[in-house]
């Protein structure tokens, strides 16, 4: 019999894409794990009558595959005098980027079409850049949200601040497509709204309470953690200690209604992977902030033994 082939998407060395290689392979499963950095290192690849090849491993035939991480395409930059400026031939870098992400893109929906499972899909993941998009979709299923203005215009922000401040609270603001620590929205920022005006920016009202990350693999929740580190923060990803790896979890017990809204926040995404981060309330509500479509889990797993890699084997062997 046919031994089961399964693709894993990502960097070779990721501590995360070796653990579900490892449950994979405990299962008799044969494993290709594919460098997503591969056409940017100019390793060889060709799509050739349904045939896929990408450094030098055919990727037909496949059962599943995992998509640890997918590269986007960015304009090269350089550092000069402290300050990152485009690098002189930065349109060829960025044309040659946008088209190899637009190759491993097409790559995967084809290995879709021919009726192997993604774990995610390519197209949840680019969508769930899109925090908008997250919002209204939880906002659909009923889910508790924070206040939320998403706006360039400083006078409705002014406005959404200071009903916030009657209330007795605060406002925290980030960017639409992520990749920015969520910042307090004090007096100092205040004096420079004008420049919002550039692009709209996410405001929410503050929440205070325990960050929570919940993974559900399937219709599964596998995990729900409260994640605990000396000090109170506005993002726990900035806080020190949990950027060393050192902070610690306390398992969670999620209300019946909050995981059906999980599962279903999920499904309406396009994710069979997915993690979420939540708020709990000291006065004992859930509020919904974001879906991750790659959510790292690792140091949960470890040290809870929650059982993610093991999960993320059964789907992907089907």
């Amino acid at each position: 019999m046919a031994q089961t082939r399964i693709a894993l998407l990502g960097p070779p060395n990721d501590a995360q894409l070796r653990a579900v290689a490892r449950e994979l392979e405990r299962r008799g499963a044969t494993v290709l794990v594919v460098p997503s950095d591969a056409l940017e290192a100019h390793r060889p690849v060709a799509l050739h009558h349904g045939r896929l090849e990408i450094d030098g491993q055919r990727l037909d035939d496949l059962k599943a595959v995992y998509v640890r991480s997918l590269p986007s395409p960015h304009p090269p930059l350089v550092e000069i005098g402290g300050e990152l400026v485009l690098r002189r031939d930065w349109f060829a870098g960025y044309m040659q980027a946008r088209e190899r992400s637009g190759f491993l893109m097409a790559a995967l929906l084809c290995q879709e079409a021919a009726g192997v499972r993604l774990v995610n899909p390519p197209q949840a993941g680019v969508a769930l850049q899109s925090k908008p998009l997250q919002l209204e979709l939880l906002r659909r299923l009923g889910a508790t949200l924070p206040r939320t203005l998403i706006s360039n215009d400083p006078e409705r922000i002014r406005a959404f601040h200071a009903a916030e401040v009657a209330r007795g609270g605060e406002v925290i603001f980030k960017p639409l497509l992520g990749g920015a620590i969520t910042r307090l929205l004090d007096g100092e920022v205040l004096e420079r709204l004008e420049a919002v005006r550039a692009a709209p920016v996410i405001f929410q009202q503050r929440i205070h309470g325990d960050d929570i990350r919940v993974v559900l693999v399937g219709d599964a929740l596998v995990s729900a953690v409260a994640i605990r580190t000396p000090q109170p923060h506005l993002d726990f990803r900035d806080d020190p200690i949990y950027r060393a790896g050192e902070a610690t979890y306390e398992p969670v017990h999620l209300p019946a209604a909050v995981a059906d809204q999980c599962r279903r926040a999920a499904s309406a995404c396009g994710l069979v992977f997915a993690g979420l981060d939540l708020k709990h309330t000291p006065c004992g509500k859930w509020l919904f902030l974001e879906l991750n479509s790659s959510p790292v889990y690792l140091d949960v797993e470890r040290k809870l033994a929650h059982p993610i890699s093991q999960a993320l084997a059964e789907l992907l062997m089907g």
